[in-house]
């Protein structure tokens, strides 16, 4: 259960409440670079009625499964035979909070490196899935100077929101989202509910849940239609969550409150569960491609000011075997002071699954750090 991440709208109510797995991303010679990742998209070419029709619509949306690598090159394949068709194209993204539109711009312009991008971005802490499956897209952007628009809202908002509801928020806190949070239409609301259902009855949290999937949905909606139109001679292509762009409700639904006119298609991959047929206007095929798996530690980590603190173990991790506890908090990996979960990340970065690492980490009761040899799973 620790290496899986739940694909479900709960799931990512869960991230909302912080509570990450620490898996490393081996960035060395077991990932897939971004030339592999253009010869898939070669080999598996959108087809050109498709491309043709798609190069019709201002905004194209492209749905994900966020954890599924075959989709993201789906949404590379979609982006470059769009670009192929037309050279102004921006591209919209979930994966980043709109604070952060600078950093995403500066690792474009080629100011800063991805590590630079990734803790700019505070990737980690507000995203967290592997970063490789995004790599291609991001490289494709920067090699061909095409804008990236960071969609989504601030984290530490939802958070609260699906805590509290939307009277949890400051007046300050509250202009930061759109003026107005439509309800969802009748249809939209009984599919979440359905979902939601899935894992819990409560009501008056199913309220707070349906309001921050409703955040979600009229802040990228909002920058979708802040950017198309200050730049009306662009296209823009749009990677998010299937969930948020099918069924005709979401971010297109929203986008077209406001734009009435505007012509839209939205797109998702044959495999993706919450898009069935029919619930959006194009589907491509979507054979399973999966990057080298992760190491991990096998800990679940519950991010504090003092650092990161164990929460959970799986019981058959190196991590646990070594004699790692619960309410340990991580200190140090190879020697690499970790604060955070992006220290932690990025010294996992180059360490493959079966790797030896030295853990160390604090415990109450105990003066000294404790250090463990921890053989990444």
């Amino acid at each position: 259960m620790f290496q899986n991440r739940h694909k479900s709208l709960v799931h990512r109510m869960s991230r909302v409440m912080v509570m990450l797995l620490v898996t490393c991303l081996p960035w060395g010679a077991m990932e897939a670079t971004p030339e592999d990742a253009l010869a898939y998209v070669d080999a598996h070419p959108l087809a050109q009625p498709l491309a043709d029709t798609l190069a019709q619509n201002r905004v194209v949306f492209v749905g994900e499964v966020h954890d599924r690598y075959d989709h993201h090159l789906n949404q590379l394949a979609v982006l470059r035979a769009l670009h192929q068709k037309n050279p102004n194209i921006a591209i919209g993204v979930e994966w980043f909070q709109q604070p952060f539109q600078a950093a995403v711009n500066d690792f474009l312009a080629g100011k800063i490196n991805e590590t630079e991008l990734l803790r700019g971005t505070e990737y980690f802490e507000r995203w967290g899935y592997d970063y490789r499956q995004l790599r291609p897209i991001m490289e494709y952007a920067k090699a061909n100077h095409l804008p990236v628009i960071a969609l989504n809202a601030p984290v530490e908002l939802t958070r609260k929101v699906s805590k509290g509801g939307l009277e949890a928020l400051s007046s300050t806190e509250r202009a930061q989202l759109p003026a107005t949070i439509n309800p969802p239409d009748t249809a939209y609301r009984a599919r979440l509910q359905t979902v939601f259902a899935m894992h819990s009855e409560d009501k008056a949290q199913f309220e707070h849940f349906l309001a921050v999937q409703r955040i979600w949905d009229e802040t990228m909606a909002q920058h979708v239609v802040n950017y198309v139109q200050k730049h009306p001679q662009h296209q823009m292509v749009v990677f998010a969550g299937v969930g948020h762009i099918s069924d005709g409700a979401g971010i297109p639904a929203d986008v077209i409150r406001q734009i009435p006119a505007i012509k839209l298609a939205t797109v998702a991959s044959a495999s993706s569960p919450d898009a069935p047929p029919n619930s959006v206007d194009h589907t491509l095929p979507s054979p399973l491609l999966a990057l080298p798996p992760l190491g991990k530690l096998g800990l679940l980590l519950n991010p504090q000011a003092s650092g990161l603190s164990v929460a959970a173990l799986d019981t058959k991790s190196g991590a646990a075997q070594a004699g790692v506890r619960e309410g340990d908090r991580v200190a140090s990996l190879d020697g690499v002071t970790i604060h955070n979960m992006a220290d932690l990340k990025l010294a996992l970065a180059q360490r493959p699954a079966g790797a030896t690492v030295q853990l160390a980490v604090e415990r109450s009761g105990e003066r000294d750090l404790l250090s463990y040899s921890v053989v990444l799973q």
